[in-house]
């Protein structure tokens, strides 16, 4: 192996002192590291692999005289790109290596310091670097192949820029760019043996970036952009200069700079949502934040690969599900300019890698490797999140990152006013496209991830000692085919690129079918269409209807950049109305809603689906298909839509919630089921929808169903850590509470009890009361009725009534006496002490006086008090004094707040807070023509589910019309009559 670097045999058995303290030069951020001396144990082998070099670089010199480089230094400008990958293949055996020998004792030195120093200073000693790189038999040919690559590909870049430098002058520098200085390689992933982007620094100050493939797509995307400045773009793009020289291209290096003023921040904004409808139109994606850069007020797309990219494992699916997923999946978000957050989990907020987001200081997904006791004998690599950095992509004004979410509107204009101009000029732009045609554009068959952290763990000292294990851990590439069948016909391929220590690149032309692989393989038919006809299909399908939807889910995917889920959107001053209004008005809007969600619905076979702009937690949004949550889910649909059915006596409502409910079930039955126990998120929102079905629509095997759900429970419920309405213990309680009242059983009962213990057995007891701890929220209880002890206590009470047993009782009043301890006679509302709440006191049904009160109403038929009461009336008048006025929804909007005087007027019989209601809901309704139904998320968007959306604006609606008919979902009551 050696040999293959020089021609020049390098001896063994004698120690080969570097010249200077490292054998290769070190990169600033690499310095005073103390793992780079692990570089001596190669010291040989960089010595060879640096002399081809030099070599090459002199001969080049010679046939090429106004070659830009001194022959004598360029090597070493390349040879600081080796220490990075070098030391990530070595740095873990190393480190085994020295604690090894710290266990046996052969370490020199009275300190930590001094023994690791003697280590690698046995390095230097090739008779110790061979022992050691002996044990890992695979380690030294992948480091072999890396000098190779490294030499290859650096006399290549010296090559290409001798060739080129005529042309590169007259497109780049119209002034003398001066000598070659520095040369930053690794800007990207390496694929084909080793070759990355490069960026060349010249000592007149200026760079250039080096592109080892193919141009032509960049440069047929500029003129794309030059048509479309001629045809009114406004503000105009920049275009990027380019330099296509077949195998490979040179392009103008855009440098990160921030804006001036706020109106080029708005231009920015402006460009940025006309090259979201520009890319959406080209198919294009992987439109990531290492993608993009920001330049003043110009963003600047630096990476054009993928392109025209094809579809890939088609579904043949046509369930309701699947539809939506697949009209997200080809949709505007498909481009990776929109804010999207992948790798999320009840333990991470996953990351969003968008173009337009990403956000400095995010936690990377999982663990990833950091060192311990650096550069001592005890060194040791441990795994923990740490925050990610941010990248070039946002711009700056005044020294701060813009957040997009500030600038929605910008980028909604943008889309919308370049989605028209090419669908005015849709014919030209279909002649225009076929300019592509024979382009190589990239083809994304897995996240780059993927291949990433497998690339990281074949360097683990586990697989290094037997070739056959490093090989065996790239069998994971197979786990995937199991679910899309066609990555079985790429697989030895990726195999090949990986154990050259490369990213796998495949490719495609946009007029083919055929896939590339990075040897130029040709893998016949692999793709059921050709990425231009795609093109030409999305041209062709252009329309005001289409803008409609692509313009939702740009503006629905920038929503989910809001850091709260409250911030409910002020619309007006919303006061009780003269205005005559009575049922017939609210079962109109009722159903006018109704018709908007039919309108909405996505339909697969006997099945339907909608997409939404959902909840994840107090804190953050997601837009996607609906889950089968009653929050926002498709349960919560089903229960509107049947509830409108049975109102309006509309079959077609009826038949849409049965379609729905069929789409339910299948998520259940597809392991995608929820795994918590609330009584909005997880089995109890199911178990209230079914109880309340089979009573609707008298159909005992719906009760069937949800007993079989109720069995769950009891195995769910010790590892519930949420304990609330939303999530926990206490929803699962009044879920229950419906399907035992429907038909009393054993398993309902059962399921009750094991929730009241859970509860009880996790309360705290502080100075005054008790509560619960939900460490998601904060170290203290909180108040309130969906997370806090309003709806805990309420739950225990209705626990207390079913069961009869004093002790549930008698913890509904300890959660109570806490709550009431923090009660604020100054602001006559109860404080939100959430760590990441958005005020100190809210008023709504999830936090505040709305929310308390009602479950204060809801527990006098077991508890009736004096302070009790005192508390339903503070509830009232803070909610008819600040209630009103943000948006419609039921979690923390307008409708949700009616609930409480329309509870009032039942359960205290005092009929003048109903009417209070109507008037309240009147002026709302004078409203709505101007400005629409304002849903609950941080932009007030259109969005279908319960509890924010339009499902729980029309069941609030059918129960001002119909109170007697309809149980209070906000309470989560029984079905009417039980």
């Amino acid at each position: 192996m050696i040999a293959e670097l020089s021609a020049e045999p390098i001896p063994s058995g004698q120690p080969i002192r570097p010249p200077s303290p490292s054998p290769l030069p070190i990169p600033d951020y690499l310095r005073g590291h103390g793992m780079v001396k692990c570089l001596h144990a190669i010291g040989p082998l960089l010595q060879a692999a640096r002399a081809t070099v030099r070599e090459g670089a002199r001969r080049l010199v010679e046939s090429h005289p106004d070659a830009p480089f001194d022959a004598e230094t360029v090597e070493e400008a390349l040879a600081v790109n080796l220490a990075e990958p070098l030391l990530t293949m070595m740095t873990r055996v190393m480190i085994l290596e020295l604690n090894v020998a710290r266990l046996e004792d052969r370490l020199q030195g009275a300190t930590p310091r001094e023994r690791f120093d003697s280590f690698l200073s046995g390095l230097e000693t090739p008779a110790m670097a061979e022992e050691l790189l002996e044990q890992y038999p695979a380690l030294l040919p992948q480091i072999v192949n890396r000098l190779n690559q490294w030499t290859a590909f650096s006399l290549e870049f010296l090559r290409h820029i001798s060739s080129d430098w005529h042309a590169i002058r007259e497109t780049f520098f119209p002034c003398d760019p001066g000598l070659l200085v520095s040369i930053r390689g690794g800007a990207g992933d390496t694929h084909k043996d080793g070759r990355s982007v490069m960026i060349a620094s010249f000592s007149g100050g200026v760079r250039l970036v080096y592109k080892p493939r193919s141009l032509a797509a960049d440069e047929h995307f500029q003129e794309l952009l030059a048509w479309l400045n001629g045809r009114g773009a406004e503000p105009r793009f920049r275009l990027l200069k380019t330099l296509e020289r077949g195998s490979h291209g040179w392009v103008e290096f855009i440098a990160n700079e921030p804006c001036q003023t706020a109106e080029e921040v708005y231009r920015f904004y402006r460009r940025q949502g006309a090259y979201v409808a520009i890319l959406y139109a080209l198919e294009a994606s992987d439109f990531h934040c290492e993608n993009l850069i920001a330049s003043g007020e110009n963003p600047m797309l630096i990476d054009l690969e993928a392109l025209f990219h094809p579809r890939l494992d088609p579904i043949s699916s046509n369930r309701a599900d699947y539809v939506a997923g697949r009209t997200l999946g080809y949709s505007a978000l498909r481009v990776g300019l929109l804010p999207q957050r992948f790798w999320a989990n009840e333990e991470h907020d996953g990351v969003d890698m968008s173009g337009l987001g990403s956000a400095a200081g995010q936690l990377t997904p999982s663990p990833v490797p950091q060192w311990e006791h650096s550069d001592t004998d005890e060194m040791c690599l441990v795994r923990r999140r740490v925050e990610m950095p941010g990248s070039d992509n946002r711009p700056t004004w005044k020294g701060d990152a813009v957040n997009a979410f500030d600038y929605a509107e910008a980028i909604a204009g943008g889309f919308s006013s370049m989605y028209r101009t090419l669908l005015k000029h849709r014919e030209e732009l279909l002649h225009l496209i076929r300019c592509f045609s024979d382009d190589e554009v990239r083809v994304i068959l897995r996240a780059t991830q993927t291949y990433s952290t497998l690339l990281h763990e074949s360097f683990h000292p586990d697989v290094l000692r037997d070739q056959r294990d490093r090989d065996a851990l790239f069998d994971r590439l197979n786990d995937a085919a199991e679910f899309r069948p066609a990555l079985k016909r790429v697989i030895p391929t990726e195999r090949a690129d990986m154990l050259q220590g490369d990213v796998p690149l495949f490719t495609t032309r946009p007029c083919s079918r055929h896939l590339w692989t990075s040897g130029h393989e040709r893998i016949d038919n692999y793709f059921g269409e050709p990425g231009l006809a795609l093109v030409e299909s999305r041209i062709q399908q252009l329309s005001e209807a289409d803008l409609e939807r692509q313009l939702w889910i740009v503006r629905a995917s920038i929503a989910t950049l809001a850091s709260s889920v409250e911030g409910p959107v002020k619309t007006r001053r919303a006061s009780a109305s003269n205005r005559e209004i009575g049922p017939r008005q609210f079962l109109s809007a009722a159903r006018g809603i109704g018709d908007r969600i039919e309108e909405l619905a996505l339909h697969g076979d006997g099945e339907v689906s909608w997409i939404g702009l959902v909840a994840v937690d107090d804190h953050q949004w997601r837009l996607a298909p609906l889950g089968p949550d009653l929050y926002d889910g498709l349960a919560g649909m089903v229960l509107f839509l049947a509830y409108l059915g049975d109102v309006t006596e509309d079959r077609r409502y009826t038949a849409l919630a049965n379609s729905a409910l069929q789409t339910l079930r299948g998520q259940t039955e597809d392991n995608r089921s929820p795994w918590m126990t609330g009584g909005f998120i997880g089995w109890g929102g199911l178990i209230y929808t079914f109880s309340h079905l089979a009573s609707l629509w008298s159909d005992p095997s719906l009760r069937a169903e949800a007993e079989r759900m109720a069995d769950r429970v009891p195995g769910l419920i010790s590892s519930d850590k949420h304990l609330d309405i939303i999530g926990g213990a206490a929803g699962c309680v009044l879920a229950l509470d419906s399907l035992y009242r429907s038909k009393p059983s054993g398993i309902a009962m059962r399921a009750a009890l094991a929730c009241g213990h859970r509860l009880l057995e996790t309360s705290r007891r502080f100075e005054r009361g008790i509560g619960w701890v939900q460490p998601d929220l904060g170290p203290a209880p909180i108040t309130g009725f969906a997370h806090g002890n309003a709806g805990i206590a309420y739950a225990l009470l209705k626990l207390f009534e079913l069961t009869g047993e004093p002790r549930f009782a008698s913890a509904a009043g300890g959660a109570m006496e806490y709550e009431r301890a923090l009660f604020s006679a100054e602001q006559q509302n109860w404080p939100d002490l959430r760590e990441r709440r958005t005020a100190d006191f809210l008023t709504a049904w999830c936090h505040g006086a709305p929310g308390i009160g009602l479950a204060r109403l809801c527990s006098l038929r077991s508890m009736d008090d004096q302070p009790l009461r005192r508390e339903i009336d503070a509830a009232l008048d803070t909610t008819l004094q600040r209630g009103f006025g943000g948006n419609h929804t039921l979690c923390h909007g307008d409708l949700g707040n009616l609930e409480l005087l329309v509870q009032a007027a039942r359960i205290l019989h005092e009929p003048q807070w109903k009417v209070r209601a109507d008037g309240i809901a009147a002026a709302i309704l004078a409203d709505v023509p101007e400005t629409g139904w304002v849903c609950g998320n941080p932009l007030g968007l259109e969005s279908p589910g319960l509890m924010t959306g339009l499902a729980g604006i029309g069941y609030e609606l059918l129960r001002l019309a119909e109170p007697a008919r309809l149980p209070s979902v906000l309470a989560l009551e029984r079905p009417i009559g039980l």
